[in-house]
């Protein structure tokens, strides 16, 4: 006997849920799955609404909206609970609501041509003049990047303690109608083109280089060594006269020297002083310049 009348009552309560006879002057139709384009779950986005008697029920909240691309339920019970509170007239309006409704997000993904964009972009503000030697290789995403449908900005976050060469890890930051959204990371291998001195000839270890023996081709520096040449005066060779140096303070002194070994620039190096014939270290600031301490 309990059995028949709580299951009576159960059936009377989806009837009443799902749909109100009672015709009157509006008329609210909510679909058992829909999808939200907001932050928040709005009447309005949501169901179709008719008549006088619901024109001012369409900014009603019915909660947060899922992620983008993912889904909540909504009880049909929970709705009518904020009708009431908004004030309908129940009784004046003929609804139809499931007593389960599916709530999901709208979303859109943003594509690997749109990041390469984004981070063309970036590379053109960040390396400015140089930009124009620079070249986005290639772009390695963590997977499909999905957001909340609606235009979008994205802020891209560079390495603090490397530079944009090579294969480099950047995050990006999505916003939507001014809210952060979606934050990642991902790969992108920059090639920057610039000269780099080679030898015209075969070169043999302890050879010494006169300038002759050195040129610069243009070359991608993402794919050289750290200590490359950019430029035949950043070398000093050995046995080339240099210029020794040696400051302190507001004292300078010189001295005619030679190189003991080859160095690029900032390297240490073994010099000679050719006036007092003693055999220093120093540190290469160009190709005809040593400094040295005192």
């Amino acid at each position: 006997m309990r059995l028949s009348r709580s299951l009576a009552f159960a059936a009377l309560f989806l009837l009443s849920l799902t749909t109100a006879s009672v015709a009157g002057p509006g008329r609210i139709t909510l679909p058992a799955e829909v999808t939200a384009t907001g932050q928040v779950i709005r009447l309005g986005d949501i169901a179709v609404l008719e008549g006088p008697a619901t024109a001012a029920l369409g900014d009603l909240t019915l909660g947060p909206a899922p992620a983008a691309g993912e889904s909540r339920t909504l009880e049909g019970a929970r709705v009518l609970d904020a009708l009431r509170r908004a004030g309908a007239d129940l009784a004046a309006i003929t609804y139809t609501i499931p007593p389960v409704i599916r709530v999901r997000r709208a979303s859109q993904e943003v594509s690997e041509a749109a990041v390469r964009q984004i981070l063309e972009g970036f590379l053109a503000e960040a390396l400015g003049a140089g930009a124009a030697d620079a070249e986005l290789k290639s772009v390695e995403l963590p997977g499909p990047i999905r957001i909340p449908a609606g235009p979008y900005t994205a802020r891209v976050v560079p390495p603090a303690d490397r530079p944009l060469l090579g294969r480099v890890r950047l995050g990006l930051e999505f916003t939507v109608e001014d809210r952060p959204v979606k934050s990642i990371w991902v790969t992108a291998d920059i090639g920057v083109y610039g000269p780099v001195v080679v030898a015209t000839r075969a070169v043999a270890r302890g050879d010494t280089l006169a300038a002759a023996d050195l040129t610069t081709e243009r070359r991608d520096l993402s794919q050289t060594g750290r200590s490359v040449l950019t430029d035949t005066v950043d070398a000093a060779g050995r046995g080339d006269v240099v210029l020794l140096v040696a400051e302190r303070g507001r004292l300078r002194i010189t001295a005619p020297g030679e190189a003991r070994e080859d160095g690029t620039r900032g390297q240490q190096v073994h010099v000679l002083n050719r006036l007092s014939r003693k055999d220093l270290v120093g540190h290469v600031v160009d190709g005809s310049t040593v400094a040295v301490d005192f």
